[in-house]
Protein backbone atom coordinates (compact mmCIF):
# COMPACT_ATOMS: atom_id res chain seq x y z
CA UNK A 1 0.00 0.00 0.00
CA UNK A 2 1.43 3.76 -1.00
CA UNK A 3 0.62 6.56 1.37
CA UNK A 4 1.36 10.07 0.46
CA UNK A 5 4.03 11.02 3.86
CA UNK A 6 6.19 14.07 4.03
CA UNK A 7 8.76 13.32 7.02
CA UNK A 8 9.15 10.64 9.05
CA UNK A 9 10.81 11.84 12.30
CA UNK A 10 12.34 8.60 14.04
CA UNK A 11 13.11 9.68 17.38
CA UNK A 12 11.93 12.99 18.72
CA UNK A 13 10.13 14.93 21.75
CA UNK A 14 6.91 15.62 22.42
CA UNK A 15 5.02 18.56 24.61
CA UNK A 16 3.01 15.95 26.56
CA UNK A 17 5.45 13.13 27.50
CA UNK A 18 8.99 12.71 28.72
CA UNK A 19 9.58 10.07 26.57
CA UNK A 20 10.29 10.22 22.56
CA UNK A 21 7.45 9.32 19.86
CA UNK A 22 8.19 8.56 15.95
CA UNK A 23 6.43 11.13 13.66
CA UNK A 24 4.51 10.90 10.67
CA UNK A 25 3.42 13.69 8.91
CA UNK A 26 0.97 12.84 5.85
CA UNK A 27 0.51 14.93 2.94
CA UNK A 28 -3.17 16.58 1.99
CA UNK A 29 -6.21 18.43 3.90
CA UNK A 30 -9.72 19.37 2.77
CA UNK A 31 -9.45 22.27 5.00
CA UNK A 32 -7.25 25.60 3.89
CA UNK A 33 -6.82 27.45 6.71
CA UNK A 34 -5.30 31.08 6.30
CA UNK A 35 -3.52 30.98 9.46
CA UNK A 36 -1.98 26.90 8.72
CA UNK A 37 1.34 26.70 9.58
CA UNK A 38 2.55 23.57 7.64
CA UNK A 39 0.91 25.14 4.04
CA UNK A 40 3.52 22.80 2.41
CA UNK A 41 1.63 19.72 3.54
CA UNK A 42 -1.92 21.00 1.83
CA UNK A 43 -1.50 19.05 -1.38
CA UNK A 44 -0.52 15.96 -1.80
CA UNK A 45 2.37 15.09 -4.37
CA UNK A 46 3.68 12.27 -6.24
CA UNK A 47 7.64 12.57 -4.97
CA UNK A 48 5.63 11.93 -1.38
CA UNK A 49 4.22 8.39 -1.94
CA UNK A 50 5.94 5.53 0.16
CA UNK A 51 5.83 1.82 0.13
CA UNK A 52 3.55 1.68 3.46
CA UNK A 53 6.57 -1.20 4.50
CA UNK A 54 8.72 1.03 4.70
CA UNK A 55 7.14 3.13 7.25
CA UNK A 56 6.38 -0.66 9.11
CA UNK A 57 9.90 -1.65 9.54
CA UNK A 58 10.70 1.81 10.47
CA UNK A 59 8.49 1.38 13.65
CA UNK A 60 9.93 -1.95 13.91
CA UNK A 61 13.23 -0.89 14.16
CA UNK A 62 12.14 1.99 16.74
CA UNK A 63 10.35 -0.40 18.80
CA UNK A 64 12.11 0.01 22.46
CA UNK A 65 13.31 3.30 21.50
CA UNK A 66 10.35 5.44 21.05
CA UNK A 67 7.12 5.26 23.32
CA UNK A 68 4.72 5.52 20.47
CA UNK A 69 4.08 7.11 17.24
CA UNK A 70 2.50 10.73 16.23
CA UNK A 71 0.81 10.72 12.83
CA UNK A 72 -0.05 14.20 11.84
CA UNK A 73 -0.22 16.34 8.64
CA UNK A 74 -1.98 17.85 7.28
CA UNK A 75 -5.13 15.97 7.85
CA UNK A 76 -4.15 12.18 8.38
CA UNK A 77 -7.58 10.69 8.24
CA UNK A 78 -7.60 12.31 4.67
CA UNK A 79 -5.61 9.17 3.75
CA UNK A 80 -7.98 5.76 5.83
CA UNK A 81 -6.91 3.06 4.39
CA UNK A 82 -3.08 4.22 5.18
CA UNK A 83 -3.80 5.36 8.67
CA UNK A 84 -5.81 2.11 9.53
CA UNK A 85 -2.86 -0.09 8.35
CA UNK A 86 -0.27 2.37 10.24
CA UNK A 87 -2.10 2.08 13.69
CA UNK A 88 -2.93 -1.48 13.21
CA UNK A 89 0.92 -2.33 12.83
CA UNK A 90 1.49 0.47 15.69
CA UNK A 91 -1.04 -1.46 18.19
CA UNK A 92 0.30 -4.98 17.03
CA UNK A 93 3.94 -3.24 18.49
CA UNK A 94 2.51 -2.01 21.70
CA UNK A 95 2.91 1.28 20.51
CA UNK A 96 0.92 4.11 21.64
CA UNK A 97 -0.60 6.00 19.21
CA UNK A 98 -1.49 9.92 18.74
CA UNK A 99 -3.37 11.17 15.73
CA UNK A 100 -3.37 14.97 15.17
CA UNK A 101 -6.77 15.42 13.17
CA UNK A 102 -9.46 18.38 12.46
CA UNK A 103 -12.44 16.06 13.26
CA UNK A 104 -13.71 16.44 9.66
CA UNK A 105 -14.23 12.40 8.60
CA UNK A 106 -16.16 11.11 11.67
CA UNK A 107 -16.16 7.61 10.11
CA UNK A 108 -12.83 7.50 10.11
CA UNK A 109 -12.68 8.74 13.63
CA UNK A 110 -15.10 6.08 14.51
CA UNK A 111 -13.03 3.09 12.97
CA UNK A 112 -10.38 4.11 15.23
CA UNK A 113 -12.00 4.40 18.36
CA UNK A 114 -14.12 1.13 17.97
CA UNK A 115 -10.79 -0.66 16.96
CA UNK A 116 -8.81 0.55 19.83
CA UNK A 117 -6.41 1.68 17.50
CA UNK A 118 -5.35 5.47 19.58
CA UNK A 119 -4.36 6.45 22.81
CA UNK A 120 -4.59 10.02 22.41
CA UNK A 121 -6.49 12.07 19.85
CA UNK A 122 -5.74 15.90 19.32
CA UNK A 123 -8.60 17.65 17.36
CA UNK A 124 -8.35 21.12 15.93
CA UNK A 125 -11.46 22.62 16.96
CA UNK A 126 -10.82 25.85 14.69
CA UNK A 127 -14.16 27.85 15.49
CA UNK A 128 -18.17 27.25 16.71
CA UNK A 129 -20.57 25.62 14.36
CA UNK A 130 -21.76 28.74 12.61
CA UNK A 131 -21.31 31.28 9.71
CA UNK A 132 -17.76 32.05 11.22
CA UNK A 133 -16.60 28.25 10.84
CA UNK A 134 -15.66 28.92 7.02
CA UNK A 135 -14.28 31.72 7.14
CA UNK A 136 -11.72 30.65 9.71
CA UNK A 137 -10.79 27.00 7.36
CA UNK A 138 -11.61 27.48 4.14
CA UNK A 139 -13.05 24.36 3.78
CA UNK A 140 -15.90 24.42 1.51
CA UNK A 141 -15.84 23.17 -2.14
CA UNK A 142 -18.17 22.86 -5.38
CA UNK A 143 -18.55 19.36 -3.66
CA UNK A 144 -19.30 20.00 -0.07
CA UNK A 145 -20.70 22.53 1.36
CA UNK A 146 -19.84 24.28 5.27
CA UNK A 147 -22.87 22.80 6.14
CA UNK A 148 -22.54 19.77 5.01
CA UNK A 149 -18.87 20.11 6.52
CA UNK A 150 -19.72 21.42 10.09
CA UNK A 151 -22.68 18.40 9.92
CA UNK A 152 -19.61 16.18 10.26
CA UNK A 153 -18.27 17.94 12.61
CA UNK A 154 -20.96 17.63 14.94
CA UNK A 155 -20.98 13.59 14.31
CA UNK A 156 -17.25 13.71 15.45
CA UNK A 157 -18.06 15.16 18.44
CA UNK A 158 -20.83 12.90 19.22
CA UNK A 159 -18.59 9.99 18.12
CA UNK A 160 -15.89 11.21 20.77
CA UNK A 161 -18.56 11.89 23.37
CA UNK A 162 -19.45 7.98 23.19
CA UNK A 163 -15.65 6.71 23.24
CA UNK A 164 -14.58 9.81 25.87
CA UNK A 165 -12.86 7.03 28.30
CA UNK A 166 -11.54 4.78 25.49
CA UNK A 167 -8.98 7.39 24.60
CA UNK A 168 -7.29 10.27 25.97
CA UNK A 169 -9.06 13.47 24.21
CA UNK A 170 -7.74 16.82 23.50
CA UNK A 171 -9.38 19.86 21.54
CA UNK A 172 -7.44 22.79 19.84
CA UNK A 173 -8.37 25.91 19.32
CA UNK A 174 -5.60 28.52 17.90
CA UNK A 175 -6.33 32.28 18.70
CA UNK A 176 -6.01 33.99 15.28
CA UNK A 177 -7.00 37.61 15.87
CA UNK A 178 -9.42 38.98 13.69
CA UNK A 179 -10.76 35.83 12.85
CA UNK A 180 -11.33 33.41 16.27
CA UNK A 181 -10.57 35.11 19.57
CA UNK A 182 -13.86 36.75 20.89
CA UNK A 183 -15.42 35.61 24.25
CA UNK A 184 -19.07 34.94 22.91
CA UNK A 185 -17.77 32.64 19.56
CA UNK A 186 -15.46 30.98 22.05
CA UNK A 187 -18.12 30.09 24.33
CA UNK A 188 -20.04 28.34 21.79
CA UNK A 189 -17.08 25.93 21.28
CA UNK A 190 -17.26 25.62 24.99
CA UNK A 191 -20.71 24.79 24.74
CA UNK A 192 -20.32 22.12 21.80
CA UNK A 193 -17.76 20.20 23.47
CA UNK A 194 -18.40 20.59 27.44
CA UNK A 195 -20.25 17.21 27.88
CA UNK A 196 -17.33 15.29 26.55
CA UNK A 197 -14.15 13.98 28.91
CA UNK A 198 -11.42 16.39 27.27
CA UNK A 199 -8.82 18.73 27.78
CA UNK A 200 -9.42 22.49 25.85
CA UNK A 201 -6.07 24.00 25.02
CA UNK A 202 -5.79 27.58 23.52
CA UNK A 203 -3.06 28.26 21.61
CA UNK A 204 -1.26 31.30 20.62
CA UNK A 205 -1.63 31.71 16.86
CA UNK A 206 2.17 31.86 15.33
CA UNK A 207 2.70 33.31 12.36
CA UNK A 208 6.20 31.89 11.21
CA UNK A 209 5.16 29.15 8.74
CA UNK A 210 1.64 31.06 6.89
CA UNK A 211 1.74 31.79 3.54
CA UNK A 212 -1.30 34.01 3.66
CA UNK A 213 0.15 38.16 3.66
CA UNK A 214 -2.78 39.45 5.69
CA UNK A 215 -2.42 36.86 8.47
CA UNK A 216 1.16 37.23 8.66
CA UNK A 217 0.85 40.78 9.34
CA UNK A 218 -1.37 39.99 12.05
CA UNK A 219 0.34 40.46 15.99
CA UNK A 220 0.52 37.04 18.30
CA UNK A 221 -2.05 37.52 20.94
CA UNK A 222 -0.20 38.08 24.43
CA UNK A 223 -0.19 35.40 27.36
CA UNK A 224 -2.22 38.58 29.48
CA UNK A 225 -4.72 38.22 26.79
CA UNK A 226 -5.14 34.03 26.38
CA UNK A 227 -5.37 34.32 30.48
CA UNK A 228 -7.87 36.46 30.45
CA UNK A 229 -10.10 34.30 27.56
CA UNK A 230 -9.62 31.18 29.93
CA UNK A 231 -10.41 33.23 33.25
CA UNK A 232 -13.61 34.82 31.57
CA UNK A 233 -14.65 31.10 30.13
CA UNK A 234 -14.05 29.51 33.11
CA UNK A 235 -16.58 31.41 35.19
CA UNK A 236 -19.56 30.39 32.98
CA UNK A 237 -18.11 27.20 32.40
CA UNK A 238 -15.82 25.70 35.37
CA UNK A 239 -16.41 21.95 34.93
CA UNK A 240 -14.01 22.60 31.76
CA UNK A 241 -10.95 21.20 31.97
CA UNK A 242 -8.61 24.10 30.31
CA UNK A 243 -5.38 25.05 29.85
CA UNK A 244 -3.38 27.40 27.91
CA UNK A 245 0.11 26.17 25.27
CA UNK A 246 1.93 29.91 24.87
Amino acid sequence: MQAYIEEVIEAGSVDFSNELYMKIYLSGCDFKCPYCNTPHLLETKFEQEIDLREIKKQMENQKGTVEGIIISGGEPCFQKAALLDMLSKAKELEMKTVIDTNGSKPDVIEALLKNELITKINVDIKAPMNELFDKVTNSSTWFKTSKDIMNDMKQTLEILKAYDEKAEITFQTTIIPGLIFRKEDLMKIAKEIEDINCVWELKSFRTSQVTDKRIKELKTPTDEFLKNIREQIMKEKPGLNMRLSF
